[in-house]
């Protein structure tokens, strides 16, 4: 979802500012900005929770005659008076990024490098961070041809190996610091879309499960069997996706990316076309928590529906063994789950499915002519309610609805909780 049709290039965006920084980063204070060129880095509607921009740069130094070419993506926060900046600020997610690409990033990326001993990278490296004005300036990974999957075809089984794999570093690696500097996760991990703090979210979901409701009336069958279980489930969902997110006595907790889904991440091919890299992007809901709940997440909104229903199982216990492997070369000193007892944890998140699954990932895949966006989603009025029923009356939901709703049926999480 994008907060607003389009967003302007900042106006502190300037020659001036560009230089200052890049000063810094390449460590010389001869450099010079000959031109500044700004170009939005996505499509109008992509933007989700930031406004992400990206600046081509021509510059000469004191010991280079040749002018340099680079290029670099800088995400920014939406204006105050956007609907997007009220329901996303009380999450403390800008203030929260800049913190991980500025103090948990670089330390993770160390981790991963030295002891997991994957020279590949994780993650953009950073180039400055401004709190003052919620701004970070970043590698730009296209140079290198990374490129996001697309979001409505999903990811094959060599695509979603591969993701599980730098998954389960990044999880060891956050587990590894958060052992070695004690409390560093404390301030401002505690609010991912579910926490006990603050509920903006709220008549976003309940808005889409409506939608929802509306849709089973179209289909006499999935109406009769699970209508009353869904319109039950719109006054329930922030109480049952809290208690998917709340800790239980050993749990494995670590660091987990939060919103870890088809375009949060980028790839890198071969000449053959088969993906060799995958790093992680967008760090705004970040959260202190069960890694089960970035498997739910990515498996509800990014896989191929075969996989999601019918490989889940394979997929966790791929996942676990490559995460025990890499708590082991971190040389992690808390608990290690048996792959019994992690798949036990995986099943007890399995509400956070439910909530990935109904709710956000129609609007992921959504594809049609009109753009969506926060208030779309918030506002009570006619039109609005028109559109939320069009995303998820499409055939492809539909298909997919006769296929979800009897899988987590079975499960009981269609129930009461």
């Amino acid at each position: 979802m994008s907060a607003k049709t389009s967003h302007k290039a900042p106006a502190w965006l300037t020659e001036e500012y560009v230089e200052k920084r890049l000063r810094v980063y390449f460590k010389n204070e001869t450099l010079n900005v000959d031109k500044l060129e700004i170009k939005p880095a996505i499509a109008s509607g992509e933007n989700y929770a930031s406004v992400m921009t990206r600046i081509y740069v021509d510059y000469t130094t004191s010991d280079s005659k040749h002018k340099q070419a680079v290029t670099f993506l800088v995400k920014t926060t939406f204006a105050d008076k956007d609907p997007a900046s009220h329901i996303l600020f009380n999450y403390g997610i800008y203030t929260r990024e800049i913190d991980i690409y500025e103090r948990i990033l670089p330390r993770l990326a160390d981790i991963v490098k030295n002891e997991l001993h994957d020279s590949r990278k994780l993650f953009a490296a950073t180039v400055n961070v401004d709190r003052e004005r919620d701004s970070i300036i970043f590698e730009d990974l296209s140079l290198e041809k990374y490129k996001v999957a697309c979001r409505i075809k999903k990811l094959d089984l060599e695509h979603v190996h591969l993701v599980l794999e730098k998954l389960a570093d990044f999880h060891a690696a956050g587990a590894a610091l958060a052992e070695r500097q004690p409390g560093i996760f404390e301030k401002n991990y505690d609010r991912g879309f579910f926490n006990k703090h603050v509920r903006s979210y709220e008549p976003i979901m309940k808005n889409i499960l409506i939608a929802l409701s509306h849709t089973l009336e179209l289909n006499p069958d999935l109406k009769e069997r699970y209508k009353t279980k869904i319109d039950r489930l719109i006054d329930n969902v922030m109480d049952y996706g809290e208690r998917s997110t709340s800790l239980s006595p050993g749990d494995f907790v670590t660091l987990a990316h939060g919103d870890i889904w088809t375009t949060n991440v980028m790839f890198q091919y071969d000449d053959q076309g088969h993906p060799i890299n995958a790093i992680l992007i967008d760090f705004q809901f970040s959260v202190w928590n069960s890694p089960a709940i970035d498997l739910h997440y990515f498996f509800s909104t990014s896989i191929h529906e075969n996989l999601r229903l019918q490989h889940q199982t394979e997929l966790v216990q791929f996942y676990y063994y490559k995460l025990a492997e890499a708590l082991k070369k971190v040389k992690y000193l808390g608990k290690v789950p048996s792959l019994f007892e992690f798949q036990h944890q995986f099943r007890s998140k399995a509400f956070y499915a439910v909530f990935a699954s109904l709710i956000f990932e129609p609007t992921m895949v959504y594809n049609g002519k009109e753009e969506l966006s926060m208030q779309t989603f918030i506002t009570s009025d006619e039109k609005c309610e028109r559109l939320r029923d069009a995303v998820y009356q499409t055939e492809e939901n539909q298909k997919k609805l006769r296929l979800s709703l009897p899988f987590f049926d079975q499960l009981g999480l269609l129930d009461e909780m």
